[in-house]
């Protein structure tokens, strides 16, 4: 018998928490934007971070598909990738005006900027979760794809300039576009 249902069941809550979490992130820049000044780089990582939460999402649907059954720790493999979206989207934007007092730029360099390591962690585990659970080979275009996308977060991240996180951000964005591409035509 499938435990499908008690698996998909749990990440949709998940996901519908964090998907929930980063639109409300976005309704906060938008209610104080008069106040504090929005910043483009912030909010390109939170349409790319939603973008690949609707990914997983969608991918969750194809798991019966792929596996009958899934085992405890092959469970808990797959909630901590819909917990590592959630933490992303809790750190992505800020939650309270008040969070963001000196500009969304400022609330992205303090503490938005952690969610990209959050979002690294994703992208590895389901690197984990491909090869592991699916079989699918490392060395195939997907692998080389999340390679590339599980480093440049965590650059970003460790980027000092602006000119520097900005640039990583625009080369991000193509590659998450292939990347979606890929996975939905599969």
């Amino acid at each position: 018998m499938s435990n499908f249902p008690i698996v998909a069941t749990v990440l949709s809550m998940i996901l519908g928490l964090s998907v929930t979490r980063l639109l409300l992130g976005a309704l906060t820049v938008f209610r104080i934007r008069r106040a504090a000044a929005p910043d483009w780089v912030a909010l390109v990582w939170a349409v790319m971070l939603f973008v690949t939460q609707l990914d997983f999402w969608w991918a969750v649907n194809s798991l019966p598909q792929v596996k009958g059954t899934f085992s405890f720790l092959e469970f808990l493999l797959l909630v901590l990738l819909a917990l590592s979206l959630f933490v992303s989207a809790a750190l992505m934007l800020p939650s309270r005006s008040e969070d963001e007092q000196h500009g969304l730029r400022i609330y992205f360099e303090q503490d938005g900027r952690y969610a990209l390591l959050s979002l690294s962690a994703y992208l590895f585990l389901g690197m984990i979760v491909n090869i592991v659970l699916f079989k699918a080979s490392p060395l195939a275009l997907w692998g080389a794809l999340d390679v590339v996308m599980i480093v440049l977060p965590v650059c970003a991240f460790l980027a000092k300039s602006r000119k520097a996180y900005s640039l990583i951000t625009l080369i991000y964005v193509p590659i998450t576009v292939i990347d979606t591409a890929v996975s939905l035509a599969n």
